[in-house]
């Protein structure tokens, strides 16, 4: 019943009003009227005539003398203004940018009573003197000539050049940069005011060609209440139109691995693998009926051809045989590791080593131990030292190398754009949209070839507006919209012998490699969006009313269960042969149900735009949003007997209803080339379906981990672990747990809170002033607030290890002291409990894992720009920012080790905040688009051969991205992850940007605890010894409390310059051909990061452990991990009329 008194509440709000207003697929004009002597010309009428289609669209001056015409699409219009007794006045190429309000005043002169005289003017550049929204406007120029909007997801890239933002560098999670120090999966997209988001993991879904771009904006933060959804940057792309003129290209654009610098880490000697790069494509708009139907369509084509090209640490042939050769090891696992493990060529050194680093110095090898029993050893003396090996007897080393990957991978995309604009007469005018695209690709995720798999992806889009006017100061939007999406991520038809299928098996002394398909597989998606926007004006006495509404219902099974098929992590490769249970992680869901993200989104809003003087508007209104929970998620009730009151609850999760959002902003101009803002605001965000994919009830699905107790789960290093099938699957059938409360408790490993939306708390103040009659200088504050972001944090687990019984480390000294009899030791604290008393004494024995609203961020930033707007050939656009972003989370699932995706202790949350992983203290980035004025006006030879260029460089210049360090173990033994978890300890005298790792401190007064003959074992185990006594990372030991911070370790900077050169030749007036060359990293200078240098795609680290594990001798080498981001070079021919 909630839900219909809600809908009801909207539906009274929007109707009883009978007004609303919408900008999001358009620009808006505001204009005063005055004579000689500022006195008001009421009742003027003001004509606005969009100079590309001939349509007109006109208004009457109120009695207050002024105008505001609305939903004018984005161009270049003249402006006309008339009036009784005076001489009409006209404005000439006034531009509407999309999301903008373009302001103007009129001053008429009196009429002779002999003679009219018509008086023009050409329009300068002007502000938007009455919204506080902090947009960005790329124009047709900087979409066609711009190097970044040419490739990857197009203009979208360009959002990087504005103020305010910062790349997400390698945390793999949403798709744009951070605006205003929120998360990427917080920005939103729409095409035409259709929602363009993937609701399973958010960004955007179809692409639209930048050739088929008719303008791109991007409001940063501060937006009016008409625009909602997201708490970060608001992606408005709008589609090109027909005009009274034919107009259409012909296009390609072409890669080649030739015309490419080799893009390796440091001191790699690897070939160009292969690479070919088409895209190809045309398009035509014209004229239907003249200054009433247009039409315009483009279609392209893309083509890849290449090699995925990486090293990985695999054996010799050599190796390979010596392995087969040695006893006591399991014959199954030795046989799949030999079938899928490519050889190296030869045996790698430290030297030239890219993907093992074992050794310090010296050949790599790994350690395979023929006996069997716990050793103590270190395998790999300052180098890997990941604990005690299981594997007794004489080490058997294994030459390693590094084998080169260069493995086919293709992509064949297409892209269908088409729009359609109607005139239905003075009053209507009808927009039609429809975008499709189609992709079949290799998933290319998993380590080796051999499990690469071909995926297939298809998009559509259709949006239809119409607007109507009612009268001069009451008009209309109503726009329907739908959006469909569906892909599949197979995981093949892999066996491993006496499993039910293929688990994915990772060998942290073989850099990480992992052998299984991709570690997301199977999974696959369908989304369905069905969209309802009304939106209407009404203007009155300097007040511009608002209301809105918008209504979306989505219907979207999917499939993805994390870890189906097993997860197996070994420290060293030799307990795996001999199929010991995993000593460093083991998990496995046990279920693959399919999850239903429908779900309803109901938006409503009211602002008013008050004129309050000539030069002081006010801006205040209210957003309300309503997302209900997802029909997948409420499963959870099927798990409420499991339920115990004060604990924990096991209902269907409950929607909020109360989640409105004020805005208020103040806009002040003491003059048309000034604007003051100031402005608040609160911003909701959406909760994104892969949180409840991965949180299914154990009716559903449930994870059973390598030591957690249940019943036939093994502990680490027990014997036979994949020889008895390794972690149960699921039976494929609803767990009905019968008669089982216990069992049903202990399968609980997944629990979801009630509904807590992420929303922003956003201040801004700022300075825009026009320089000239074409530069404009801002300079701005932003703040911004991140509350109740979304963390995966593990409810009921705690650290073993407490600062009562923490193990010591020390700078210094030997590996065997004389302690008392009552020293804590290692086996001591793994003997405690890691799940808290009260979920314990419930039967709750396995980890709950939980996506809580328990994260905050904070962001300060200080910005400049200016801009010049494209004339006489130039435009330039220059911003700087000055920012600090802190967070206790950022990335929430595992797209990143470089950053954490769990706190370190799930009981305190806060104790991890700190620098953000999206924190980037300077950013730089200067575009210019540069028409060359010589020889325009010669001779069609000279013009054509010595003409016609046109040069449009980017410079970018960005502070680090921030790593966490790692220890490499679960140092306070929570039984998290022991490798992209726990940190490190800090050596406040150490030599910064250096680490060591540890070796065991024995005491002989407890040696009696080991087994006979052993002297050495966790029984006697108490503390632990830096190896680099001056290093300011220390590795934390088992048994340990880390002291570093999240994200301390700087990776390195941003220093980019990109380049496209353009020449031009005129055939004939109307048709010319332009040849392009663009080159990104065009000095080539290496920049070894995890993110890109240009664009906003989603890059993921998740194998970067030996650039932050300390004691790995490549702590802190960037370039040893990361490619050098070389130069490329992209050719491009348009022919164009």
């Amino acid at each position: 019943m909630k839900y219909f008194r809600l809908l009801g509440l909207i539906a009274a709000l929007l109707f009883s009003s009978g007004i609303a207003f919408g900008q999001a697929t358009s620009g808006d004009f505001v204009g005063t009227v005055t004579d000689a002597t500022s006195a008001v010309i009421p009742n003027a009428t003001v004509v606005a005539k969009n100079e590309s289609t001939g349509v007109i669209y006109t208004a009457k001056v109120s009695a207050s003398g002024e105008v505001r015409i609305t939903n004018l699409p984005p161009g270049a219009y003249d402006i006309t203004v008339t009036a009784s007794g005076f001489s009409p006045f006209t404005l000439k190429g006034l531009a509407i940018d999309l999301n903008k309000t373009s302001s103007s005043t009129f001053k008429l002169l009196a009429a002779s009573a002999n003679s009219v005289v018509e008086v023009s003017a050409v329009a300068s550049i002007t502000l938007d003197t009455t919204s506080t929204n902090l947009t960005q406007t790329f124009e047709t120029q900087e979409v066609q000539q711009l190097p970044s909007a040419t490739v990857g997801l197009g203009v979208l890239n360009l959002a990087l050049l504005s103020p305010n933002v910062a790349s997400s560098g390698g945390i793999g999670i949403g798709v744009g940069p951070s605006v205003g120090g929120q998360r990427p999966r917080n920005n939103n997209f729409t095409i035409e005011g259709i929602d363009n988001n993937d609701k399973s993991v958010t960004g955007p879904l179809v692409y639209v060609p930048n050739n088929a771009v008719g303008e791109f904006s991007v409001i940063t933060n501060q937006f009016s209440p008409e625009f909602g959804h997201s708490s970060g940057g608001q992606f408005n792309t709008n589609i090109v139109s027909g005009t009274n003129h034919f107009h259409g290209q012909g296009y390609e654009y072409f890669q080649n691995k030739e015309l490419n610098a080799t893009n390796l880490p440091a001191g790699q000697t690897l070939a160009k693998p292969r690479f070919d790069f088409n895209r190809y494509g045309g398009e035509l708009g014209g004229p239907v009926l003249k200054n009433k139907v247009f039409f315009f369509g483009n279609f392209e084509r893309q083509t890849t051809g290449q090699s995925t090209q990486s090293l990985l640490c695999t054996p010799t042939a050599a190796g390979l045989t010596t392995l087969q050769g040695l006893p006591n090891l399991s014959a199954t696992n030795v046989a799949e590791y030999v079938k899928y493990m490519p050889a190296s060529p030869s045996q790698v050194t430290d030297a030239n080593d890219g993907a093992c680093f074992n050794q310090a110095s010296g050949a790599q090898s790994v350690a395979v131990y023929p006996g069997t029993g716990l050793s103590s050893g270190t395998p790999y003396p300052g180098g890997n030292d990941l604990g005690p090996v299981y594997g007794s007897g004489t080490a058997v080393q294994i030459p390693l190398g590094n084998y080169a990957v260069n493995a086919p991978n293709f992509i064949n995309f297409d892209a269908l754009t088409t729009s359609g604009d109607v005139t239905l007469s003075p009053k209507d005018n009808l927009r039609l949209r429809y975008l499709y695209n189609t992709q079949g690709s290799a998933d290319t995720n998993a380590s080796l070839p051999a499990f690469y798999l071909t995926q297939p992806f298809r998009y559509h889009l259709i949006a239809i507006s119409e607007y109507h006017t009612f009268s001069p100061n009451l008009t209309n939007e109503a726009r329907i919209g739908f959006n469909r999406y569906a892909n599949a991520t197979p995981a093949g038809n892999f066996q491993f012998p006496g499993l039910d299928s293929f688990p994915n098996l990772t060998f942290y002394d073989q850099g990480g490699l992992n052998v299984g398909p991709d570690g997301n597989a199977p999974q696959s998606t369908i989304q369905n969006m069905y969209q309802f926007t009304n939106n209407i004006i009404y203007t009155h006495h300097g007040h511009t009313i608002k209301v809105g509404f918008d209504g979306r219902k989505f219907i979207s099974p999917q499939t993805f269960t994390q870890r189906v098929r097993g997860d197996y992590e070994w420290d060293y490769l030799t307990e795996y042969l001999h199929d010991l249970a995993p000593t460093n992680f083991g998990e496995r869901s046990t279920g693959n149900f399919i999850y239903y993200g429908d779900q309803t989104a109901l938006y409503g809003y009211a602002n008013d735009t008050w004129r309050a003087t000539s030069k002081l508007t006010l801006n205040y209104g209210l957003r309300y949003e309503f997302t209900s929970v997802p029909v997948g998620e409420r499963a959870q009730s099927l798990n409420s007997l499991a339920s115990v009151a004060g604990l924990i609850n096991f209902t269907a999760p409950q929607p909020q209803y109360k989640n409105f959002a004020p805005r208020f902003g103040v806009n002040y101009s003491p003059d048309e080339k000034t604007s003051i803002r100031a402005g608040f605001g609160m911003s909701y965000d959406v909760l994104f379906d892969n949180l409840g994919l991965l949180s299914f009830p154990p009716q559903y699905s449930s994870t059973n981990d390598v030591g957690d107790g249940k019943t036939g789960i093994k502990n680490p290093g027990d014997p036979d672990f994949l020889k008895d099938g390794g972690l149960p699957a699921g039976t494929g059938t609803l767990n009905t747990f019968t008669n089982d409360l216990a069992g049903q408790k202990a399968a609980t490993s997944a629990y979801l809170p009630n509904q807590q939306l992420p929303y922003a708390e956003t201040w801004s103040l700022g300075v825009q002033r026009v320089i000239g009659s074409n530069y404009t200088a801002e300079i701005r504050y932003l703040g911004t607030r991140g509350i109740h972001l979304p963390t995966q944090d593990q409810i009921n687990v705690q650290p073993r290890v407490t600062a009562a019984n923490q193990l010591t480390t020390s700078l210094s000294g030997g590996t065997s002291v004389a302690t008392s009899p009552n020293a804590n030791t290692l086996s001591a604290i793994q003997a405690l409990s890691n799940i808290l008393p009260a979920y314990e004494a419930a039967g709750f024995t396995g980890k709950i894992t939980s996506y809580q609203p328990y994260s905050q961020s904070n962001y300060n930033g200080l910005a400049g720009t200016l801009q010049r707007r494209f004339q006489n050939g130039l435009s330039v656009n220059a911003a700087y920012t000055w920012s600090k972003t802190l967070d206790d989370a950022t990335a929430e699932v595992f797209a990143t080790v470089l950053s954490p995706r769990r706190p370190q202790n799930s009981q305190n949350v806060a104790a991890d905040y700190g620098r953000s992983a999206l924190d980037r203290t300077h950013r730089l980035t200067i575009a210019a688009v540069y028409d060359l004025p010589y020889f325009k006006h010669s001779n069609y030879l000279l013009k054509n051969l010595a003409g016609n260029w046109v040069f449009s460089p980017i410079y970018t210049y960005e502070s680090p991205e921030y790593a966490t360090t790692l220890s490499g173990v679960n140092s306070n033994l929570n039984g998290d992850s022991g490798s992209a978890i726990d940190r490190t300890i800090i050596n406040p005298n150490g030599v910064k940007g250096t680490s060591s790792s540890v070796k065991a401190v024995y005491s002989t007064t407890l040696a009696g605890n080991c087994t006979a003959p052993a002297t050495t074992c966790s029984g006697n185990l108490v503390g632990y010894v830096a190896v680099t006594p001056n290093a300011y990372y220390i590795q934390a030991g088992a048994g340990t409390l880390p002291t570093a911070s999240r994200n301390t370790l700087p990776i390195r900077p941003i220093d980019d310059v990109d380049l496209a050169a353009t020449k031009r030749l005129n055939i004939t007036e109307r048709i010319a051909f332009e040849f392009q060359a663009q080159a990104f990293n065009v000095l080539n200078h290496p920049q070894y990061i995890p993110g890109s240098l240009n664009n906003v795609n989603t890059n993921s680290f998740t194998s970067s452990y030996a650039f932050q594990t300390a004691g790995n001798p490549a702590f802190n080498h960037p370039e040893l991990i990361f490619k050098s981001n070389a130069r490329t070079l992209q050719l491009a021919g348009k022919l164009t009329f």
